[in-house]
C-alpha cells in the first residue's frame, strides 16, 4: 500500500497524520456542540493549527496556542467594549496592536513567536467579528472555550498517536560530526601542511544540524536546556575550527594524538570521563594561547554536555548569556510597517463605506501579514495559500448550497463537514497539493458557521468568501511592494548586520559576560547566514567565511 501511494504522488507518513488530525477535528466538533459553543468549527480550526508529528511539538504550540489566545481575546474584549461601536477606534486600536504583535514575533524564536503573533489575530477574530458590546462577552468566552476544546482534543489524540520527539537522532548526529572534526583536526596538528580543515563545508554540517536545535528544545524543561548543551557544542567547535584557521599551524604530535582517542571513544558513546579526560591532556599540550582559549571553551562545552546526558544536569552553569540568539530588528521593523500600512488601508475603506465585507478582508491579512512574514519567501507562499483558500471557501458555499439550505439542526450541520475533513489528509499528502492544503482545511472551517434556521444567499456567502480570499492576494502585493522579502533578501540583510556588528566590535575589553553575549550571537548570526546560503544554493561561502574569521579576530582582541 505505502508503495502503491509513493508511486500516485502521496506520502504516506502524512497521510497518516492528515487522517488522525481530521479524526480530532471532527471529534472537537461534537464536543464543542455537546457543550452548545456557537462556533464549534473553531475548535476543529484548533485542531489542525495545533496537531504535529512529535510530542514534544505538540505540547509546547498547544501552550503557546493558549496563551496567545487567551491574551488576544483579552485585548479585544477591551477594544470594542473601550470603542463604543466607533469603526475608526477598533481600526486604529486593532492596527497597532497586530503590528506590535508582528514586530514582536518577528523578534523572538521558536514557537513564543508563533504564540505572539497568534495573540495578534486572535483579538481580530473578536473585534472583526463583533462591534456590539452587548455580544462581547458571549463571543470572547466562546472564543477561549473552542481553542480550549481544540486544544484538548488534539492533545489527548495526538498523544495517543504521535511518536516521541525523536531526540537521539539529532543527538547521533552531532554526536558523529563532532567526533570527525576532532579526526580532521588530529590530523592538521600532525601534518598542518597537508591538511585542509575544509571550514566552509564543515560550518555547512554544523549549520544544518543547528536548524534543528529549535524542535529539539521543546516539550519540556529538560529538552530546553539539552537544546542549549547542543548549542554551546556547535558554537565551540565553529570558533575553534575558525581559530585554527587563523593562527599559524601547530604542528603537535602529542595533541594529535589524544585529540584523536577522544574523537575515537566520542564515536563509540564512552563514558564521559573517557571522552574528557584525552581532550584536557590536548588542551594542556597546545601552545598558542588564542587556540588553547577556543580549545578549552569546546572542552568545557563537551563536558557539560556528556554530563547532560548522563545525569540531566550540566558540569558548570549554562548560562543565558552563552546561548543568546540572533535578532531580526530589521526585518521586525519592516513586518511592522507593512502590517500597519495595509491594516490602515483597509480599516479607513471599512471605515468609508461602511462595508462589512472589509472586516473579513482585515481578518484575513491579519493573519496572512503576522503569521507568514517569517516565511523563508512570504510573497510565494502567498500564492500557495491563495490557490488553498479559493479551494477551501469554494467547498464551503457548495456545502451550504446543496446541504446545509436542507438541514434542520445544527448536529447535522456539523455532521456534513466530516466528510471533508476526514478526507483532507489526502491533498496534505500530496506533492503537488500539500503547501495549500492547510490553508484549504482552516478557511473551510472558518466560513462554516452553523445556525439554527439557516438561510442561503448566494449573495451573501460569496461575497464574504471572496472578501476572505482576497487576504492572501493583497498580502501577496504588500509582501512584494512594501520591503520585498525573500531569501536573498534576507540573505543580504543578515550580511550587512554582520558587517555592522564586527565593525562595532573594537579593542576595548569586555566584561565576560558581554563577551560571551557578543560571540554567541556572532556565531548565530554566521550560522544563520550559512543556514540562508545553503537554501540558496550558493557555493561560493567566500564571504561568510571572510566575516566569520574576521570577527573572530575582533572578538580575540575584545575578550
Amino acid at each position: 500500500m505505502k508503495d502503491k501511494l509513493a508511486q500516485w504522488g502521496f506520502d504516506y507518513v502524512r497521510l497518516r497524520f492528515g487522517f488522525r488530525t481530521g479524526v480530532a477535528a471532527c471529534l472537537s466538533l461534537i464536543i464543542a456542540w455537546a457543550m452548545g459553543l456557537e462556533h464549534p468549527q473553531w475548535s476543529a480550526m484548533t485542531v489542525w493549527a495545533v496537531s504535529q508529528p512529535t510530542r514534544g511539538l505538540l505540547i509546547e504550540k498547544a501552550a503557546y496556542r493558549a496563551l496567545g489566545t487567551l491574551l488576544g481575546t483579552m485585548f479585544g474584549m477591551v477594544l470594542v467594549v473601550t470603542a463604543g461601536g466607533e469603526i475608526i477606534w477598533l481600526v486604529a486600536g486593532l492596527t497597532l496592536w497586530v503590528s506590535l504583535c508582528v514586530y514582536t514575533g518577528n523578534l523572538l524564536h521558536g514557537l513564543i513567536s508563533y504564540g505572539t503573533i497568534l495573540a495578534g489575530y486572535s483579538a481580530s477574530m473578536v473585534v472583526l467579528l463583533t462591534q456590539n458590546p452587548d455580544a462581547l462577552m458571549p463571543l470572547g468566552i466562546d472564543r477561549l472555550l473552542t481553542v480550549f476544546v481544540g486544544i484538548m482534543t488534539s492533545l489527548v489524540i495526538g498523544w495517543a498517536f504521535t511518536y516521541k520527539r525523536a531526540e537521539q537522532s539529532l543527538i547521533n548526529q552531532l554526536r558523529r560530526q563532532t567526533a570527525a572534526n576532532l579526526h580532521d583536526i588530529s590530523r592538521y596538528f600532525a601534518e598542518p601542511d597537508n591538511n585542509d580543515l575544509n571550514l566552509a563545508d564543515k560550518l555547512s554540517k554544523l549549520a544544518a544540524l543547528e536548524a534543528q536545535l529549535l524542535d529539539h528544545g521543546t516539550g519540556s524543561v529538560s529538552a530546553h536546556e539539552s537544546a542549549k548543551t547542543l548549542r554551546l557544542v556547535i558554537n565551540s567547535q565553529l570558533g575553534f575550527l575558525a581559530e585554527l584557521n587563523i593562527q599559524e599551524p601547530e604542528k603537535n604530535q602529542e595533541v594529535s594524538d589524544y585529540i584523536l582517542d577522544a574523537s575515537n571513544k566520542l564515536n563509540a558513546s564512552a563514558k564521559r570521563s573517557e571522552i574528557v579526560e584525552p581532550l584536557k591532556t590536548a588542551l594542556e599540550s597546545i601552545k598558542n594561547t588564542a587556540l588553547k582559549k577556543r580549545f578549552n571553551e569546546f572542552v568545557e562545552a563537551t563536558n557539560d554536555r556528556l554530563s547532560f546526558r548522563d545525569s540531566g544536569k550540566t558540569a558548570t552553569s549554562t548560562l543565558l548569556s552563552k546561548t543568546i540568539l540572533h535578532r531580526d530588528w530589521l526585518g521586525a521593523r519592516q513586518a511592522a510597517i507593512r502590517t500597519f500600512v495595509i491594516m490602515g488601508l483597509i480599516g479607513a475603506s471599512w471605515w468609508y463605506t461602511g462595508l462589512f465585507q472589509f472586516a473579513y478582508l482585515m481578518l484575513g491579512a491579519s493573519v496572512m501579514l503576522t503569521l507568514f512574514s517569517t516565511a523563508d519567501n512570504p510573497a510565494l507562499t502567498m500564492r500557495y495559500v491563495f490557490f488553498g483558500q479559493c479551494a477551501g471557501a469554494l467547498t464551503a458555499v457548495l456545502i451550504q448550497a446543496t446541504v446545509w439550505q436542507y438541514q434542520g439542526s445544527i448536529l447535522w450541520m456539523l455532521v456534513a463537514l466530516m466528510p471533508v475533513i476526514l478526507l483532507a489528509g489526502f491533498p496534505m499528502s500530496h506533492q503537488k497539493t500539500a503547501n495549500g492544503s492547510m490553508d484549504f482545511n482552516l478557511v473551510f472551517l472558518l466560513l462554516m458557521q452553523p445556525s439554527i434556521g439557516y438561510s442561503f444567499h448566494l449573495s451573501h456567502s460569496a461575497s464574504i468568501a471572496l472578501a476572505v480570499v482576497a487576504a492572501p492576494l493583497l498580502s501577496l502585493v504588500a509582501y512584494r511592494l512594501i520591503y520585498p522579502t525573500n531569501l536573498k533578501a534576507r540573505y543580504l540583510s543578515l550580511l550587512q548586520t554582520l558587517t555592522e556588528e564586527i565593525n562595532q566590535l573594537n579593542k576595548t575589553k569586555l566584561t565576560e559576560s558581554q563577551y560571551n553575549r557578543r560571540k554567541a550571537r556572532f556565531y548565530h548570526r554566521v550560522i544563520k547566514l550559512t543556514q540562508i546560503s545553503d537554501k540558496l544554493g550558493m557555493k561560493d561561502k567566500n564571504a561568510i567565511l571572510g566575516h566569520l574569521l574576521t570577527g573572530q579576530k575582533r572578538l580575540n582582541s575584545t575578550g
